[in-house]
């Protein structure tokens, strides 16, 4: 009863999305052509969705024996009416979502090996290879990289110039400026939350890791010396109130309020991050993520094009055109201007794109050294587990090596 009571609340959500914005048709071909199902989480809210219905207004025209519907569903709704159409077969022809639910999705069975298409080598070619990358399972690729991040240096520029202070370059650097910074009712640093997509960073730059380079175990790894001693200087931070967050602190500010009113001075984001702050006002300024012993090896987040194996024959060739359109420089450059970066090699440089993202240049040199998170069908959960463990050696709930210990054994039950 309770499987069949998800269904019916899931379908009937895609049902109340469909008649909120566009209405999807069943994925089908005749004489006339054939129609394919776009399903994705693009942010209508930055002007997404209306570059994304332009830009299918051009390609139909361009190709028109070919019509795209396409649905928005917000990320968990993306993840599960997959997880649910596993067992239906009611998928879409083309999937744009995160970079984790390839291996999610590829353990399941349901993803088309797109480096068997034609041109895809070609196509790849031309996209940022780091990105891309995240595709990759064994020796194949299951989709291909639509757009990527990674994250930055922002920090209020009128505190840091009253206290005589220019952007750090090293993460020791950084945490002496957040004691300097800090003072009461302000803290030098805020850290969102404490997943990998936030700590990884300073582990990373610091020569450590998450797991194992197979991915078959976190021991030695994320409780090993040199991510215990990272996650040590963060908790040291945290006690001595120069660090902070709303995961951390329940009653803390979020990170964008506190920023806004001068609560936090620094922190390390996504491209989001200057969105947020120009709409609000705060002269801001921005840097390469500092670096460590092993360098500036910031974190890999973004979105994949996937297709499935469940469409026709022929709906997977019109997927493929579509995709390889979607990837192609001008799209992207379209696609800048509402708040995504290009993974297409002369998008990310275009005097256009830049112009929409004056930023784009700091992230791309940050993305030279940008790794993704481990990828292993069940990342989501291991995330998690690594998150709460993580709060709690920052905060001092319990010993950051006892943490980790802990941590890793979990974690390794899944892993097994």
């Amino acid at each position: 009863m309770k499987k069949l009571t998800f269904f019916s609340i899931v379908i009937l959500s895609v049902l109340i999305l469909s008649l909120g914005g566009c209405t999807p048709r069943t994925a089908s071909s005749s004489s006339e052509g054939v129609t394919i199902t776009f399903w994705h989480n693009y942010d209508g809210a930055q002007g997404q969705i209306d570059v994304l219905n332009r830009l299918i207004a051009q390609f139909e025209n361009e190709n028109p024996g070919i019509k795209v519907d396409h649905l928005y569903l917000e990320w968990s709704a993306l993840r599960n009416n997959v997880m649910i159409g596993v067992t239906t077969r009611m998928l879409p022809d083309v999937l744009r979502g995160d970079i984790a639910f390839v291996p999610q999705f590829q353990s399941l069975n349901v993803l088309y090996e797109m480096s068997s298409l034609p041109g895809y080598a070609d196509i790849a070619a031309n996209l940022l290879a780091a990105p891309n990358s995240t595709a990759k399972m064994g020796n194949s690729f299951y989709g291909i990289a639509s757009n990527t991040n990674t994250k930055i240096l922002f920090y209020n520029q009128d505190i840091m110039n009253e206290a005589g202070l220019s952007a750090a370059r090293t993460f020791d650097e950084l945490w002496a400026q957040t004691a300097i910074l800090s003072r009461a009712g302000r803290f030098g640093f805020v850290e969102a939350w404490t997943g990998v997509w936030n700590v990884g960073q300073y582990i990373w730059s610091n020569g450590g890791d998450i797991l194992s380079p197979d991915n078959s175990t976190a021991s030695g790894y994320l409780n090993g010396s040199i991510a215990v001693a990272t996650l040590q200087s963060l908790a040291d931070l945290y006690a001595a109130r120069h660090l902070t967050g709303p995961t951390l602190d329940p009653g803390a500010m979020g990170d964008g309020d506190g920023f806004t009113a001068g609560v936090y001075v620094m922190t390390i984001d996504g491209p989001w991050r200057a969105i947020s702050l120009e709409r609000a006002g705060i002269n801001y300024g921005a840097a390469p993520l500092p670096s460590g012993p092993a360098g500036a090896v910031g974190v890999l987040g973004g979105e994949n094009l996937m297709m499935f194996q469940t469409s026709s024959a022929e709906n997977q060739a019109a997927a493929w055109k579509f995709i390889q359109f979607m990837v192609s420089k001008d799209p992207q450059v379209e696609m800048a201007k509402a708040g995504q970066m290009p993974v297409n090699i002369e998008a990310i440089s275009d005097p256009a794109a830049i112009e929409a993202m004056p930023l784009l240049p700091v992230f791309a040199q940050s993305l030279q050294a940008a790794r993704s998170r481990p990828v292993t069908p069940r990342w989501s959960e291991i995330e998690d587990i690594i998150a709460m463990y993580v709060n709690e050696a920052i905060t001092g709930v319990k010993p950051v090596q006892r943490a980790m210990d802990e941590a890793v054994e979990a974690i390794n039950i899944i892993l097994r």
